[in-house]
């Protein structure tokens, strides 16, 4: 919609930033931390865009298929420790793999049991898990049901756009074992058994974007979804200008889908940008705290601690950090050269955003985007024309639907963000 995307151009661009990022506090500043808990390390599926098993990380091969008993018990306590020391008052444990259902169940609810046991009475504990979804069954479900799991999907569209991706090593398509786990989440949550579960697809640039939008809100009655731009890089040899015209032109697809709906399932992606958009508070905390490396982390199932999944496969320093749930602390890592790098990403925005407009919600994109070895995370985003085109989209959306101009020019333009304490 041309004519309402120009009432976005007057806005002015803000000042640039200048000056060193700081240190972090030797406490938690959130009270709040995320794990990625790696219980498996192997997959049933061969998904080719893995970054775990095709971005060059072979990590995982040196790693126990599944994570043993005393690997849990020292996460327990680890984390114990970090709710003593760091004063966390909420836990969000993600159950990842490979594909976490490769775990038996007997080890499964051990793992649960361990966790609720260990953790409930002593923070707000939040246990979600990703999956395919393929092997999901009437116990699965019982076992979700029973220790509160909240269950995340990966899909990939219909089934004859699913079946060219989300492939078994064989290369068999896997959709309709998919979309019966789904159809079994979906009945389990409707009769409150458990939250209703979300769906994460992946850009495929190449795809109709809003044939899978509508397979995902309409045919599989998602309440919600996100979509994720590609794990590339600037030294990615997939990245060209036309892939990224594509991924752009992909989520805008997307978006203009779900701004056409009255039924809107959530998309995690426009959410965050409208709140940013529409709410000061809201612009702030997004700005000081997105991608914070110091409330995320990543346990593998041999008990090593490094960053987020996605830059942990970035390049080995990433993933031999040296730490672990058995030597290491929660305020060991604030000293960790690893984390500060990252941190001092996120603090400290590349030259290429000092000036941008949207850089109080955008953050620079995700940090994995921005990575090259030569230059660490200090270049743009390699979506970043794309990042500025959804940007500008939502925003004049926002206005033609009647929000005020100027208090979003003011969000975009003040220094209403501080920064990471």
């Amino acid at each position: 919609m041309p004519s309402t995307e120009a009432q976005i151009v007057h806005f002015r661009k803000p000042r640039p930033v200048a000056g060193r990022a700081r240190r972090p506090s030797s406490s938690s500043p959130y009270g709040a931390l995320f794990v990625i808990l790696k219980i498996t390390e192997r997959c049933n599926l061969a998904c080719p865009y893995c970054y775990m098993f095709f971005m060059g990380d072979e990590s995982y091969k040196q790693h126990p298929p599944v994570m043993a008993h005393d690997t849990q018990a020292g996460l327990v306590a680890w984390l114990q420790d970090a709710i003593r020391q760091q004063g966390l008052r909420s836990i969000h444990i993600g159950l990842h793999g490979g594909e976490p259902l490769l775990l038996n169940k007997k080890a499964f609810r051990q793992l649960c049991q361990a966790l609720r046991g260990g953790l409930d009475e002593h923070c707000r504990l939040k246990i979600s898990m990703q999956t395919n979804g393929v092997l999901i069954d009437e116990e699965w479900i019982e076992i979700f049901s029973q220790y509160k799991l909240s269950i995340g999907m990966s899909m990939d569209g219909d089934e004859s756009i699913h079946n060219l991706t989300r492939v078994t090593r064989s290369g068999r398509g896997t959709y309709q074992e998919s979309r019966r786990g789904w159809e079994l989440l979906q009945r389990a949550a409707a009769k409150g058994r458990i939250a209703p579960p979300g769906i994460l697809c992946v850009v495929s640039p190449e795809q109709p974007a809003a044939r899978i939008y509508e397979h995902f809100a309409q045919d599989l009655g998602a309440n919600s979804v996100n979509f994720l731009l590609p794990d590339y890089n600037h030294d990615s040899p997939e990245v060209t200008p036309a892939l990224i015209e594509a991924c752009g032109d992909y989520m805008l697809e997307v978006c203009r889908a779900w701004f056409a709906q009255r039924r809107r399932p959530q998309i995690r992606f426009i959410r965050n940008i409208i709140s940013a958009l529409l709410d000061d508070e809201t612009c702030a905390r997004l700005a000081a705290n997105q991608h914070n490396p110091f409330e995320l982390i990543t346990v593998s199932s041999n008990g090593e601690i490094s960053p987020d999944d996605a830059i942990r496969v970035l390049a080995p320093r990433f993933r031999q950090t040296g730490h672990t749930v058995h030597d290491s602390s929660l305020s060991d890592l604030m000293d960790c050269d690893t984390w500060l790098e990252v941190y001092e990403s996120q603090v400290q925005l590349p030259t290429a955003c000092t000036e941008c407009l949207w850089r109080h919600v955008c953050r620079g994109g995700a940090p994995q985007h921005r990575f090259s070895a030569a230059g660490g995370f200090d270049n743009p985003s390699i979506y970043c024309s794309a990042l500025k085109r959804i940007h500008a989209y939502i925003a004049a959306m926002l206005v033609q639907g009647g929000a005020s101009a100027e208090a979003i020019e003011r969000r975009l333009t003040a220094e209403v963000a501080a920064p990471l304490s």
